[in-house]
């Protein structure tokens, strides 16, 4: 069954018991445990923690919301950097492949810093790119516990702060670390969660399982309330776990891959598990983006549990767990279906179907990020003179834009993407802060039209959106005439009067003639068309 809130209503509840939750934690955690003096903590919890509980809630810090309007910074947007602890959590060729364009921040202790950088030098990861957060450290999921992102009311990216939902204080002081060491703002709620519990989608609509109400002693109405205060959440989509697995944790299953587009897992149809996955997969399907369209739902298949949907989206590539199995070729595909012009890069490791790639890193948002917003244009159903691009750019570094280079990238199914036609962008005629308008020309035939947009600060950041490849759209060809046009001459006159009298005498049906939309051509329709005339 499956939750649905917004603004601090729920319908469709249905609860399990935490009680169930804890024991199934406690059951599992031998299965992962390395050592019992906790040198290496499993995804569950020890024999130790299970006595330990209680200190969850006293690890909380928390502060005043941050200054409003807030937006939750999500995964896909641009990322200068990734949090990753050592001992790692992933392979060194990963943490290679991150560090070819991003700064690599690695929490390790100080007794143990010269191993790590050994251990990444070796590998050939370029060290310039390796940046150190000194600190003791529980365990090696930084998407569990890592800092959570907002652009505030003073246009500052700041952490807002959670309570880990383990009793693992080091883990847990991980998000103050990161604010302290990159000297970025501090905020901090009472909640008690985890990051691979949680997706958002740029535009203050959130996902996760149903388990953040029940790890929250406060009221669901008071979750809510507080992921709108600190987060700027408006609607929230709580869900019963399809999995049926101890961690409840929505990054086993799904994935928003951009404001519009969200990858569920699919499994055959014996899977025991089949029926819950497809009730998501069709609730994602009729719920609405901040546009209000439907979300746009891919699937990637995972019949023996494969992590597929445990991926990383950093800029413009995404990293997915494979499993050197024959599925791993068709899960890659799907996301470069998803994702057209991103790269997509396959890697193995000690991938579980509840922990893998997204469970052990964290992307680290630009902190003077160039923010490109826009909805991207529908197929079309008949021919228009012109598409019109409307982007909301903003410059959190107040730089400045550089004006001529704000623009818009087209082409058509006839040409390649190096022979795109470029459009410079102006200042919407509307009173929008922040908004530019582009106007990519109608089409004389049938055809996908396919755009990016790209803007420039005065930093030197050149973003493009989407990140990587290209939007697209079908659109109709053929030539628009102006209302009242009846002989489509391109002149509206005496000549188009003479022709809609013909039209009601004959009695004929003619859709440009239906000048006010009634269903009825008459004269009424003749009036309208002399007064445009006369203007």
């Amino acid at each position: 069954m499956l939750v649905y809130c917004n603004k601090y209503e729920c319908v469709k509840k249905r609860r399990r018991n935490l009680n169930y939750l804890l024991s199934f934690l406690f059951f599992i955690a031998p299965l992962f445990s390395t050592d019992k003096n906790g040198v290496e903590l499993p995804i569950g919890l020890t024999e130790e923690e299970k006595g330990k509980m209680h200190i969850i809630e006293e690890m909380g810090r928390l502060t005043d919301p941050p200054p409003t309007p807030i937006r939750n910074i999500a995964e896909f947007e641009p990322m200068q950097g990734v949090l990753i602890r050592y001992p790692f959590g992933i392979s060194t060729s990963i943490i290679k492949e991150m560090a070819e364009d991003l700064t690599v921040y690695c929490l390790v202790s100080s007794g143990s810093q010269n191993s790590a950088n050994n251990s990444m030098s070796n590998a050939g990861v370029n060290m310039d790119n390796v940046e150190y957060i000194i600190g003791s450290t529980d365990s090696y999921w930084t998407r569990d516990y890592g800092p959570w992102w907002v652009v505030d009311g003073n246009g500052d990216i700041s952490v807002v702060d959670f309570t880990y939902n383990r009793p693992r204080p080091n883990d847990n002081q991980a998000p103050s670390k990161m604010a302290n060491y990159l000297n970025t703002p501090y905020f901090a709620s009472d909640i008690v969660t985890a990051g691979g519990n949680y997706m958002t989608d740029s535009y203050g609509i959130s996902a996760s399982s149903d388990l953040i109400f029940l790890e929250n002693s406060m009221s669901d109405a008071q979750v809510l309330a507080t992921f709108e205060e600190y987060y700027g959440v408006h609607t929230y989509h709580a869900i019963d776990d399809p999995n049926n697995t101890y961690i409840d944790h929505i990054d086993c299953w799904g994935k928003y891959l951009s404001p519009h587009k969200v990858l569920i897992r699919e499994v055959p149809s014996w899977h025991a598990q089949y029926s819950q996955i497809e009730e998501v997969a069709d609730y994602f399907s009729n719920t609405m983006t901040i546009y209000g369209e439907p979300w746009e739902v891919y699937r990637v298949y995972t019949g023996s549990n494969q992590p597929y949907t445990n991926s990383l989206i950093l800029n413009n590539k995404v990293f997915v767990p494979i499993e050197n199995n024959s599925y791993d070729d068709d899960a890659l595909a799907v996301y470069a279906e998803a994702l057209p012009g991103f790269e997509i890069l396959g890697f193995t490791g000690s991938w579980q179907s509840t922990d893998a790639l997204h469970c052990r890193a964290k992307g680290i948002p630009d902190l003077e990020m160039l923010q490109i917003f826009h909805n991207p244009i529908d197929d079309q159903d008949e021919a228009q003179d012109n598409y019109m691009v409307d982007v909301i750019i903003d410059d959190l570094s107040e730089a400045g834009l550089i004006d001529e280079e704000l623009k818009v990238f087209w082409w058509t199914d006839d040409m390649d993407m190096n022979e795109s036609e470029s459009i410079t962008m102006t200042v919407c005629p509307q009173d929008i802060p922040d908004c530019y308008t582009a106007s990519i020309p109608g089409q004389s035939e049938d055809t996908i039209i396919r755009y990016y947009i790209q803007a420039l600060d005065e930093t030197g950041r050149l973003e493009t959106l989407p990140m990587a490849g290209y939007y697209d759209f079908q659109a109709i060809g053929g030539t628009v005439y102006d209302d009242g046009d009846l002989n489509m001459d391109g002149t509206i006159n005496i000549l188009d009067v003479v022709s809609i009298v013909n039209v009601v005498l004959n009695g004929e049906q003619n859709d440009m003639a239906d000048l006010n939309n009634d269903g009825i051509i008459n004269i009424l329709d003749i009036i309208l068309l002399v007064n445009i005339i006369l203007g």
